[in-house]
Order: C-alpha cells, then sequence, then structure tokens
C-alpha cells in the first residue's frame, strides 16, 4: 500500500512540474499540446510585452531567414535554366559563346548569409517560450495551488516531502 501511495505521489508531483508552453523545431509553440498561432500569443501575453517582442522578432527573423535562402536558390536554378536554354553548341558540341559565372556565386552568397540569421530565431522563440512558461506557473502560484514536493535523501533514508 505504501508503494502504492509513493507512486502515486509521485506522478502528481510530476504531472504539475510539466511545462505548459513548448517549442518544436521551425518555431512552432505548443501549449498542452495543441499547436497556438501568433495571434493567440499576442493575444495572451499583451500585458507581457516582452514576451510577444521577442517572439515577434524571432518569427521575424525566421521570414527573413527564409526569404534569402529560397531566394538565393532561386536566383541559382535561374540561370543554371538559361544556362541550359541558351546554350550555343557547334557542330563538334563546343559551346560558342561563354557565359558568366557571376550569378551562380550571388545566389550563393545570398543562401550563405541566410543560414546565421536562420540560426539566430531558434534562441529568441525558444528565450519567449521560456518567459511564457514562468508567467503562467507564477499564474498557477498565485492562484491557489502553492505547494511543493521533494524526493528528500538522507543517511536515514529517502522520503518525499510535501510542502503546503
Amino acid at each position: 500500500m505504501k508503494t502504492l501511495i509513493y507512486s502515486f505521489l509521485l506522478l502528481s508531483c510530476m504531472s504539475y512540474s510539466q511545462e505548459t508552453y513548448t517549442f518544436k523545431s521551425g518555431g512552432r509553440v505548443f501549449e498542452n499540446g495543441e499547436r497556438i498561432k501568433t495571434s493567440q500569443i499576442e493575444s495572451t501575453f499583451k500585458d507581457k510585452p516582452e514576451i510577444v517582442n521577442l517572439y515577434k522578432s524571432g518569427r521575424t527573423k525566421k521570414t527573413v531567414g527564409n526569404v534569402f535562402l529560397y531566394s538565393g536558390i532561386g536566383i541559382i536554378a535561374l540561370k543554371h535554366y538559361d544556362r541550359v536554354k541558351n546554350q550555343n553548341v557547334d557542330a563538334y558540341g563546343n559551346t560558342t559563346k561563354k557565359e558568366s559565372n557571376v550569378m551562380y556565386f550571388v545566389g550563393a552568397g545570398i543562401s550563405i548569409v541566410s543560414i546565421p540569421i536562420k540560426i539566430g530565431f531558434q534562441k529568441k522563440i525558444k528565450k519567449s517560450v521560456a518567459l511564457m512558461n514562468e508567467d503562467a506557473n507564477s499564474k498557477i502560484k498565485s492562484t491557489g495551488f502553492n505547494y511543493e514536493t521533494n524526493i528528500m535523501a538522507n543517511s536515514n533514508g529517502f522520503g518525499l516531502k510535501i510542502t503546503f
């Protein structure tokens, strides 16, 4: 019976220690397993401008990084298509017109610039999610569910400490 009670208390302690908001790759934020949109974050945390501004700046960095990445890839693809389409070949299979490779380098440069931009957006969104969780935990403590559960161990043994 003791083990049943201890395991129940331990599991109930773990259920309250879970985070309300979670961050997943791609800048997606989930609340209790359901994805929430940017507009929901803005309306929920309208009284906390630090959280909203941090989240918005992370999303902006993601958008700018995507624009740079896909425009660089697009420039490379268009230049390659243009080169293949307008290829002048004589009867011996030699090209008669020399074309510049500048646009390949421009496209590659733009794509490379997008990498640090895209890496930085996750840090901002993760920080905003951490602030969201802190805010949610402070609201739970202020609503009356103010207790703490700890597992204690000393030379006499181990036990469960519940503080109300």
